[in-house]
Formats: C-alpha cells, structure tokens, sequence
C-alpha cells in the first residue's frame, strides 16, 4: 500500500524498554510497509547516569536505519519529583503527569505540524490538551487486549463497585471478556485511595477520547476478546489489533560464549530464564531457583540480576531501562564478578549445565536459538511477544503491573504457558514447584507439554501471516493512512 506523500505521523513515547522498543517497531512498519512515508518519535527519558547497554543498542540501531526522526526531550529527574521510598506506581504516575507539557512544548517547536498523533496509552491523558491539533490522534495499547478491555471498563468499574478490586469475592466482569481474578488485577487498580488509583482512573477515561486505539496483539491470539472490543459492548471507539510488534532484525553476536554454547546443545533442551530488568532475586530465591533447576534436569541460559538499586531514583531508573550494564555476558559456566561471590552454594552446584548472564542479556537472539525449547518469564507483553514469535512455550512467573492477567491469559484461555504462584507467606517459589513447571513445557512426554508447545509454534506462524500482504495486523495499521478520511 502506497502512503500519502501529505502524512506526517507523530509517536509520543513515555521511557522505558517496554514502550520503547514497540514505538520503535511501529515506526518502522509504518515507514517500511509505505503506510506513512515520515514518523517522528517524541521520546521520554529517565536522568540516569548511565544509559543501559539495551537502550543504547537499541536507539543505535533505530539511528543507523535513517528511517525515521527520533527526538529526544530534556530528561526526567525522578528525585525532584518524588522522594527516595515511593513506589514504582508512584513513579510512574508522576511521570505520566510531567510529560504532556514536554511533548507539546517540543511538537510546537517542530518544522512540520503532524498529521496524525499516535500516543501511548499512559500518556492518554494528554488527548484534552492536544484537541486544537485538528488531526487523528490514536492512541498505541503495547500491551493486549484484555488489559485495554479492563482499562476501557475502568471508568465504569469505578461507579459500580463497592471496595477494593482485590477485595471482590467473584472475578471481575467485563463484558464479553475473560473475568480478571481479584488477585490479578492490574496493580495501579489496587489502591483506590491512593492517587495513583485517580491518576490511572484519569488515563482509562482519556482513551474514550481517542479516534482509534492501536493494540499490540493479533486476531488468533485473542479473538474473544477482540470481537468484544469490535461489538461495542465494551467501547465504542475502533480498535485495530496490529500485532505482533516485535524487533525484528536479529543481529547475533557471533563467537560470544552463550551462543558458542547453545549451539552445542540439542534442539529444544534448553530453557531460558530471565524474569525482567526490575527484579532483582533474594538469597533464598535464588537457592529455590538453583535447586529447582537441579531437579528438573534441564540445561539452561539464566539472566541474573544481582546488582541492588542503592541511590534515588535507581528504582525507576531499573524500571525503566534495561538496568546498568556492569558485565554483559558470562561464559564458561557462572560469571566470577564480585557481585556473585555471596551467592549461596546451590548457585555453583548447577553451573556445569547452563550458563549464567549477569545485567543484560540479547534476549530475542536467545530465544530464536533453535536449542531453546522454553522461557521462564515474569510475563511482561514485550517477551510475551518475543516468546510467541519465536515458537517458545512460557513458564509464568508474574511479579508487578498487568503480568498476573497475563500469565492468566496464557496459562487458562490461550494454552501455551504454565503459571507459578508466588506464596504470599514466604514470597519465594520453591523448588519442586519450579522443577515441575520447567518439566512440564519441556519434557517431550508430557502430553500437556506437548500441546502447548503445538500450540505457541501455530500462533508463531499466525502471527507471520497477520503481518505478511493482505495479513489482518497489516490492513489494520494500514487504515492510519486512511486517517484524514474516515475511519
């Protein structure tokens, strides 16, 4: 599909790898399929004193294919903003508070006003301020869609239910959609006095505003969902699915020691453990992980974070960044850095079977590696994605934000991950339980196993086909170029 020489699309972006990298991507599909021939990204940032070595690759990357303008804005200083304990939400809804008026400031200033403005859905609360832009604005979910659906619902949620949401004693309804259990609810939700709770409530009120919403997901992989979204039962805006939105050119790093390793290994015998850049694992879980990874018999590549966050603002800073790089890959067994010499015993036990990556690991390169047969994952919808593109089947282990509904959504509606739950007594998932799981997605035998892994290869090439000519995400993103006429 040709684009019109007259669009000039505009991408809002707040920080953070996990909107980055699908702003990026979009940008590039629309430039790439000639839907939009020019894109500028508006893109936010944290005060960091050093920039993650993801991030940094990342925009390198997006820079050397000269395929779209990226603009950075003054970075954000977290320790003006809130003080050394606030929570992660905290932060971020003050974020998404102190971003509109840097966006406007610097698309004011830009040479051509945009035709289109394509925000993330946090930054949705910036749609009233934007209305003298007489353009299309549609709003980008990176996320799925059942979270949009609850997000949508929200507002209406809000005047019905009495208490918290954690609180409820059935699931909570949204029309035409998978109930969310109480204790999987989205974590913003929780806290209904807080105002976090109002700032969120604000954002989901704001998509209703939106021309269209764009969604990172595709037909096969939530179609109930979907349909509900079309149906007006839950909005009456237009929603296009346009995923999957992932990196899609690989560069792998040849000759470094984990792909050296890997491709000594059979097919399918290895999994991947790497429960985002945030989290950072306690002695005692990590023990739990070793011995697990002792009893389930399986080889594995562990991206271990170890490094704890000890200045202000590094919270967020690990949030929303890759974290900082100290040491970038391990081979030959468990990295010898300063930072794992008190790692339990356990730790060292397991070594002889896998490989240890401490800060950063090239995760997509990972898991496209024919060896790798199944990802622990806290769940996140960027390596949700990453997983389905690659064939890989997911052992849930969801930690913060959306990541409970989404280990849901995999494990009980779309059969391709088992879910781990993290006892609220110890808050460590132990051993056997790991070792059960991790066997069950990889175990050749397991006629369970065997299905999901079935299952996530066929999605894997239905989301080829969503994105080839004529696929449903391809005409779907392609009606941006539609957008000055009727949607």
């Amino acid at each position: 599909m040709a684009a019109s020489n007259s669009h000039n699309a505009a991408i809002l972006t707040p920080p953070g790898m996990g909107h980055m990298i699908p702003s990026l991507e979009l940008a590039k599909r629309l430039v790439t399929h000639q839907i939009v021939p020019k894109v500028t990204i508006f893109l936010a940032s944290i005060k960091t004193s050093v920039p993650s070595k993801a991030e940094t690759q990342l925009l390198q990357s997006a820079t050397n294919d000269n395929l779209f303008q990226i603009i950075h804005l003054p970075p954000l200083d977290m320790t003006n903003l809130v003080g050394p304990d606030a929570t992660i939400e905290t932060q971020v809804a003050a974020i998404t508070h102190e971003l509109p008026p840097l966006f406007l400031s610097a698309i004011s200033t830009t040479e051509h006003n945009p035709t289109i403005l394509i925000i993330d859905q946090v930054l949705s609360n910036i749609l009233p301020l934007v209305e003298n832009l007489k353009v299309p604005k549609f709003i980008f979910v990176s996320s799925n869609a059942w979270l949009l659906a609850l997000s949508l619902h929200t507002p209406i949620l809000d005047k019905e239910l009495q208490g918290e949401y954690t609180d409820q004693s059935e699931p909570i309804s949204i029309p035409g959609c998978k109930s969310v259990h109480p204790d999987d609810v989205f974590q913003l939700l929780r806290d209904r006095t807080h105002k976090v709770y109002r700032e969120y409530l604000s954002t989901c009120e704001g998509l209703a505003l939106a021309d269209a919403i764009l969604v990172n997901t595709f037909n096969e992989l939530e179609p109930k969902t979907l349909a509900a979204l079309s149906s007006g039962k839950v909005t009456k805006v237009p929603v296009y699915p346009v995923g999957l939105i992932v990196r899609e050119e690989i560069r792998r790093q040849d000759g470094s020691d984990v792909f050296e390793w890997l491709d000594k290994q059979e097919e399918e015998s290895v999994v991947y453990i790497s429960l985002g850049s945030g989290y950072r694992m306690s002695q005692e879980q990590i023990k739990e992980m070793a011995l697990g990874l002792e009893l389930s018999g399986q080889r594995f590549v562990w991206s271990l974070r170890t490094h704890a966050a000890t200045k202000a603002g590094d919270a967020i800073a690990n949030y929303f960044t890759a974290g900082k790089e100290t040491q970038a890959e391990t081979g030959g067994g468990v990295s010898k850095s300063e930072e794992l010499n008190s790692l339990p015993d356990e730790f060292y036990r397991i070594q002889t079977r896998g490989m240890v990556i401490t800060d950063w690991a090239p995760q997509l390169d990972i898991l496209k590696h024919p060896s790798v047969g199944g990802f622990v994952s806290h769940c996140g919808w960027n390596s949700v994605m990453e997983s389905v593109s690659c064939g890989v089947p997911i052992v849930g282990w969801p930690l913060y934000a959306e990541q409970g509904m989404n280990a849901a959504m995999l494990a009980e509606e779309i059969g391709i991950a088992v879910r781990l739950e993290l006892p609220l007594s110890t808050n460590v998932v132990g051993r056997e339980d790991l070792a059960k799981a991790i066997r069950k997605v990889m175990d050749k035998e397991d006629e369970e196993g065997c299905e999901m892994r079935k299952k996530v290869k066929e999605l894997k090439e239905a989301a080829k086909r969503a994105w080839s000519e004529d696929g449903s995400s391809y005409l779907a993103l392609s009606r941006i170029s539609q957008a000055n006429g009727a949607l």
